[in-house]
Parts: C-alpha cells; sequence; structure tokens
C-alpha cells in the first residue's frame, strides 16, 4: 500500500502537504522497506522542479527517525545519485544532526510534527550525533570532484550562516572538510583490512594500493613518487614528501613474512628491507644535486620498513623490535597492521573531534 502511494505521489504531482502525510505513515510503518520508501522520496529529482528542495529536505531529514540505518541510508542515496541537490541537502541534514541542532531544519509551515517526531525517536540523541558526525566525514571523504565539493559547501554554509542557530552545525561542516585532508575513510580501511586478510603475501597488490592511498604511509603526505627511477640505478617503492617539506623513502615487503624471529633477533627479510632503504637514502644523498632537480628541497630522508604483522608477535618480540627502533637512525620498522591502526586512530579522532590542537601548560 505505502510503495503504491509513493509511487503516485512521485508520478502525478507532490505538494508538502502530501509529503508530510506520506512520511507520518511511512514512520508508523518503522520498518526496513518504509526506510527504502523516504529514500525514494528523498532522492527522487522532482521532474527539476524550480523547488523539488522543499520536497527532498524534509524526506532526508525524515529518514533520522531510524538513526543509525537513516543515515547509512542518507549516505547510500547519495553514493547512488550524487547529484548537486542530493549531495548539498545531504550535507546540510548532517552537520545538522551532528550539532544536535534541528532549528535550522524544516522552515515551512507544515514541518512541525515531523520534527518534533523525528526528535523524540532519538534524532538529536548523543549516539545519533556521533554516527551523523561519522557520516558527515565519509560524504565529504567520497566526494570524487573538488569542484563539485565546493560548490555542495558554498550552498551549506549560505543556509547555516543566514539563519540564527546555524554556527554549530557550520562548526560541524568545517570539521569535515578538514578531515579529508587528514583522515582516511571507513571503507578505505575497511578495503585495507581485507587486503590483509586475504592477499598477505601479494605486495604487488600492497603496492597498488598505497599508491592510490598514500596517506596511509605518512598522514602528511602531500606527494608520492611510486617506484621512482634512480637515474637507472635503484627503485625503491615510495618515495614520500610530507606537507613539512621533509621527505621519507619507504620500503614494503609482504604482510605474511616474519619481523622477529622467536629467538628475538629481526628477521633475515625485515634486514634485507632495511638496507635497501638505507642504501636508497645514502645513494640519494650522494647525488643531491640530481636528486633536488626530481624532488624539490630534498635533505636527508627518514625511512620506513613496512613488513609482518605486530599483531602476531609476543610480548617479548615486541620488545625486541621496540628496541630494534630505539638503535636505528630516521628508520622505523613497522608491521602492516600498525599502518592500519595509525590510520583508524588519525580517523577516529578527526571525524570525532575535528582537527584540533589543544594548548597545555604544566604548572
Amino acid at each position: 500500500m505505502l510503495e503504491l502511494e509513493v509511487r503516485e505521489f512521485l508520478a502525478n504531482g507532490a505538494s508538502p502537504q502530501g509529503l508530510n502525510s506520506l512520511l507520518q505513515r511511512c514512520m508508523n510503518d518503522g520498518g526496513a522497506e518504509a526506510l527504502r520508501h523516504v529514500s525514494c522520496l528523498f532522492e527522487d529529482d522532482y521532474n527539476g522542479m524550480t523547488y523539488k528542495w522543499e520536497l527532498k529536505e524534509p524526506a532526508a531529514f525524515a529518514l533520522l527517525y531510524w538513526q543509525k540505518a537513516g543515515l547509512e541510508q542518507l549516505a547510500r542515496c547519495v553514493a547512488h545519485n550524487p547529484r548537486s541537490s542530493n549531495s548539498s541537502i545531504a550535507l546540510d541534514i548532517l552537520s545538522s544532526a551532528a550539532s544536535g541542532e534541528f532549528s535550522t531544519l524544516l522552515s515551512g509551515p507544515y514541518w512541525g510534527d515531523l520534527k518534533e517526531r523525528v526528535t523524540n525517536a532519538g534524532g538529536l540523541a548523543a549516539e545519533t550525533q556521533h554516527y551523523a558526525r561519522r557520516t558527515l566525514v565519509e560524504l565529504v571523504l567520497a566526494a570524487k570532484d573538488e569542484d563539485d565539493l565546493i560548490l555542495w559547501l558554498a550552498l551549506v554554509f549560505q543556509r547555516h550562516y543566514a539563519k540564527r542557530d546555524g554556527a554549530n552545525a557550520a562548526k560541524n561542516l568545517v570539521q569535515a572538510v578538514a578531515s579529508r585532508w587528514f583522515a582516511i575513510g571507513d571503507r578505505t580501511l575497511q578495503a585495507y583490512q581485507g587486503l590483509i586478510e586475504a592477499f598477505a603475501d601479494d605486495e604487488p597488490r600492497f603496492q597498488r594500493f598505497f599508491e592510490a592511498n598514500p596517506q596511509l604511509l605518512d598522514p602528511m603526505a602531500v606527494e608520492v613518487w611510486p617506484q621512482p627511477n634512480l637515474f637507472g640505478s635503484r627503485k625503491p617503492d615510495f618515495v614520500v614528501k610530507r606537507s613539512d617539506g621533509s621527505y621519507l623513502v619507504v620500503e614494503i615487503e609482504c604482510p605474511s613474512k616474519v619481523i622477529i624471529t622467536k629467538a628475538g633477533h629481526p628477521s633475515a627479510d625485515v634486514t634485507h628491507a632495511e638496507h635497501q632503504a638505507t642504501d636508497y637514502r645514502k645513494y640519494m644523498l650522494g647525488h643531491i644535486a640530481n636528486v633536488k632537480d626530481v624532488f624539490p628541497g630534498f635533505s636527508e630522508p627518514d625511512c620506513l620498513v613496512v613488513v609482518g604483522l605486530e599483531g602476531t608477535l609476543t610480548k617479548g618480540q615486541k620488545a625486541a623490535l621496540a628496541s630494534l627502533n630505539d638503535a636505528r637512525h630516521r628508520l622505523k620498522v613497522v608491521g602492516f597492521d600498525w599502518i592500519l591502526d595509525r590510520a583508524k586512530k588519525i580517523s577516529e579522532n578527526v571525524a570525532e573531534h575535528g582537527v584540533v590542537v589543544s594548548v597545555r601548560r604544566m604548572i
């Protein structure tokens, strides 16, 4: 019955009053099919009518009635159809939900009952705010075109700052945008986890993945050279330039390889990778004039060796790895899972708190 009504509504003309009635009945149902119907009411373009925002925004807002499931559905709608209206409305809804403030949304005369009902269902609950913040970051990270993203943001900022209580929502939006340059999205992290589990002995596959996601290698990466040809002599796996102008030479092996032996010594694979990384560094410093033509501002780089999994180490082996790293000069040996754990922590912190530096003084 609901499905037929939604189809007729979309096919035969639309009005705010009719939409409100449909949304209320979908919430009365409360099930997964009703959630899907509401998402259709949001995603439809209403034949490109001028005032489609007045229909799409209430439907997107109603998805919050389903809390986490509704937020996930909102994100799926935008991923499926990322047109400007869908994306900007989703950013508007998510940033408002993340701030715990709905007063900037649904300013028409029909929506008071809808706002009250969504609020009473948990639309402003702390858990919903948390999921909205995470979904907002994911949406910003997933945007493929910078120009499109800027357009969507401009539309939403204009709406937030035009209203008295829009500052907190705008702040959440700014934090999400900052995360685009500091965080790695959940889908990328899940894909990397899957790679470790399914292809632990496939180094070329990890080479390609890091090439596509260089911030896994270093959160401050701004440029990366995969397997650069050092004047026909050597090819490190990666040379990374950080945002502060410093450089990192990276040598990767495989997650399946051993880091520390049972006797507490670095494995032959670790020793080999260390020698390669330090050899690349020595070679580059010995040809510094030529190297600076390719890598602007190059100076003595740090080295990173990625091999094995730290999660498989015993307490004694972890202590041996820590001692190994303490004894090395500007070189660090880490596991593939260490890369994952660091990226998760950065993503969680940025998504939850934004890019904020706290100044603390010792008294």
